[in-house]
């Protein structure tokens, strides 16, 4: 963890403690990942990856051996170590989100308004871009995309195109078994995050 910025070492170090404390068995059950004891690893699927988290250092290796940005390391370690054991099959808004309410403004314009900048001009681009990393078709709005960062934990990401008199928008939508995964901060931080990854694969598709 060295040279990490101070607020991400603190957060960092917690969270692999809390790994450290969890019983292996009972991650893997709840949280819907694999585990081989032999190797002490867990294998959880991210997207169009499966990363490897080794157990109790909370390492994180994903398949190409790239170096892994350190919030994403910490969504990693939060999920495996948070309660929720299932999904609620309801969609909710961020600002549904204990405390989203609050930060539903910064969330906006950090991921939601990224992604209708980039998709809306070619609402299918954010279909072709979201396969590319696993995701499936829904029908929300116009174009719609589910993305499985974790097992439990599926975004939608929907765009609706605009004409003479209503603008073009977007909205991502969490599952509301949300809160029992990841807090409303890692929220926004995974927001973000996938914005950024539909964004790179549609630059590579081009």
């Amino acid at each position: 963890m060295k040279g990490l910025p101070y607020n991400l070492n603190v957060p960092l170090k917690l969270a692999r403690d809390k790994l450290k404390a969890a019983s292996p068995a009972n991650i893997a059950q709840k949280k819907r990942v694999g585990w081989d004891k032999e190797s002490s690893q867990f294998f959880c699927p991210f997207l169009s990856q499966v990363y490897r988290i080794s157990y109790p250092s909370g390492e994180i290796h994903g398949e190409k051996e790239e170096e892994i940005d350190p919030h994403l390391k910490i969504l990693f370690l939060h999920y495996l170590t948070s309660p929720g054991s299932s999904l609620h099959g309801q969609w909710i808004t961020f600002k549904e989100l204990p405390g989203g309410m609050l930060y539903s403004t910064p969330f906006y314009y950090r991921a939601i308004l990224p992604l209708i900048r980039t998709f809306t001009p070619h609402l299918d681009s954010l279909i072709l871009a979201g396969s590319s990393l696993g995701g499936e078709r829904t029908k929300i709005g116009h174009a719609s995309i589910i993305l499985y960062p974790f097992p439990l934990v599926p975004v939608c990401l929907s765009l609706w195109a605009g004409d003479e008199e209503v603008p073009s928008g977007g909205t991502i939508l969490f599952d509301a078994s949300v809160p029992e995964h990841l807090s409303t901060e890692d929220c926004a931080v995974l927001a973000e995050y996938l914005v950024r990854r539909l964004k790179l694969a549609l630059s590579l598709k081009e």
